[in-house]
């Protein structure tokens, strides 16, 4: 494999009872003067503040828990995009600012595209704000794809020491209304506006290349049942077990794409159970130990917390356990070898030299637990050796301390198919049993019709630039009747080989993005 180069850095990633009720009634007293004070003001032609906080208006002194969420909005251009977020703030209209994150958190993004999760919560007083600012420190995006010049598989990673604040936007789509005990922010990234370089990936030379954070900010309203990410579903959330917590059957979960436990970067979520939640794995949360990695999906509370709808283990024993997150770059036929773009990583060797190259020989091959209708899908949905293609994204556990020299490699012990999304125009409708079918055209730097058309490896594909999506009654339509043959669209779920043709089972349609 090969790294392509970048101007200033191009490397490869070895790298909140009865207080509540008394602050209400007093909100309560203090709305009415507000309410009063914002007639007489509109009748002096003055605007009114109250608007999109999910409150009652801001009442001066007062202060909200405000949980951040991350998400993204990409196309397929890039695989990995990390940062460290040094910093972000809201400044009012009177010009004050005020802290949201002063805590540098690191984030990837590509992950959270068509996704989202939970960055951590504070407090921030009541007030109507109009502008943000953040600061951004270490910043890198990687592409994949075939060097020209010998067809291997290459990843290029475009890296900036530090983002010159110049460089950090943060939108505000109307102003923001913090009022209320708690409310949530969105801060999405826009991946395409975040990152110039050039368009085949990679390049001979000196590549011109800019890290320029885009964000949008914008406030939540999260739902008691909520049904995709923009109202509080969170979906394949990965981290590894923290701490148990106060409550019987809560804990910590420390993410799996900030830095390793134990710094200050790293970002936790605390995680709740009911009777409700499902186990994969193991019997219940108290089968969780430490360094034991978790998969979660769970609702996102008014307190910042998640209440988990499942939890899984995919791979039980701690013993210097990684887990590496990424898309296949290659599957090899002559040997039991893959390569992985590594997105996301935890445990006790956080990165295996860089890419990992692993050895399945003796692996388990596992479908992420999150979709329960396989055994309806109407055509054969499975995944193991066999069958396996490049620009499937997997999780990967193993146990090593160290990774030899060629030809040693890590050997794989749990590999499992996640959920992944895809960006692309849709080709044609149709139906299948109680399914509706969406064939969808990828781009050519997609990854599947870059890598899973390569000689040597165990499954080529037929068509590697379509996806054949099956929609059934479960899948969440955030674009509700604009899933028209034509446009441009974001499909979330898991993709399986069926005998050449990819097929995927979908969870989540959405707005697509500009390729």
């Amino acid at each position: 494999m090969h790294t392509g180069p970048g101007r200033l850095s191009t490397l490869r990633a070895n790298v909140e009872g009865s207080k509540q009720v008394s602050r209400g009634i007093l909100r309560w007293v203090a709305l009415g003067a507000a309410v009063l004070a914002a007639g007489m003001a509109a009748g002096c032609g003055a605007g009114s503040k109250l608007a999109s906080g999910g409150g009652f208006g801001p009442v001066p002194g007062e202060t909200t828990q405000v949980t951040l969420v991350a998400s993204s909005a990409g196309n397929d251009r890039l695989v990995r995009f990390g940062l460290t977020l040094n910093s972000l703030s809201l400044t009012n209209e009177a010009g004050t600012s005020v802290p949201v994150i002063s805590t540098p958190q690191q984030v990837e993004f590509m992950h959270l595209n068509g996704s989202a999760e939970p960055l951590l919560t504070v407090s921030v007083p009541q007030d109507v704000y109009t502008s943000a600012t953040a600061t951004v420190g270490g910043a890198s995006f990687t592409c994949a794809a075939q060097n020209p010049s010998d067809d291997s598989d290459t990843t290029a990673t475009y890296a900036y020491g530090a983002t010159p604040n110049s460089q950090v936007t943060v939108h505000l789509p109307e102003p923001l209304t913090v009022d209320g005990i708690t409310m949530a922010l969105s801060l999405e990234m826009l991946v395409s506006q975040s990152a110039s370089f050039p368009s085949t990936c990679y390049y001979s030379g000196i590549a011109q290349y800019s890290i320029t954070p885009t964000f949008n900010l914008a406030a939540m309203t999260l739902a008691a049942e909520p049904t995709d990410p923009t109202n509080g579903k969170l979906v394949a959330l990965e981290g590894l077990w923290a701490s148990a917590g106060a409550e019987a059957g809560s804990f910590t979960l420390a993410a799996a794409d900030g830095s390793p436990l134990g710094t200050t970067m790293k970002t936790t979520w605390s995680v709740k159970t009911n009777s409700s939640t499902a186990y994969q794995g193991i019997g219940s949360a108290g089968g969780l130990t430490a360094g034991m990695a978790v998969d979660l999906d769970g609702m996102l509370q008014a307190d910042g917390s998640v209440l988990a709808t499942r939890v899984a283990v995919p791979d039980a024993d701690t013993t210097n356990l990684v887990v590496n997150t990424g898309p296949l770059m290659l599957v090899a036929s002559s040997v039991p070898v893959l390569n992985q773009v590594n997105r996301e990583a935890e445990g006790s060797l956080e990165f295996i030299d860089g890419w990992p190259v692993y050895n399945f020989g003796n692996a388990k091959f596992a479908t992420w637990g999150g979709i329960l209708n396989v055994a309806s899908l109407p055509f054969p949905a499975s995944f193991d050796a066999a069958n396996m293609v490049p620009g499937q994204l997997v999780a990967i556990t193993s146990h090593v301390t160290a990774v030899g020299r060629y030809p040693t490699y890590a050997p794989a012990t749990v590999v499992t198919l996640m959920p992944q999304t895809i960006n692309g125009t849709v080709l044609a409708e149709g139906t299948a049993g109680a399914f509706t079918t969406y064939t969808v055209g990828l781009q050519p730097y997609d990854l599947f019709p870059q890598f899973a058309v390569q000689g040597g490896q165990t499954t080529l594909l037929t068509n590697p630039m379509q996806v054949v999506v099956y929609a059934d009654q479960n899948t969440q339509m955030a674009n509700s009747g604009s899933q028209t043959v034509g446009s441009v669209l974001q499909f979330t779920g898991v993709i399986f080989n069926n005998n050449g043709t990819l097929r995927m089972d979908c969870i989540r349609v959405a707005e697509g993005v500009t390729k």
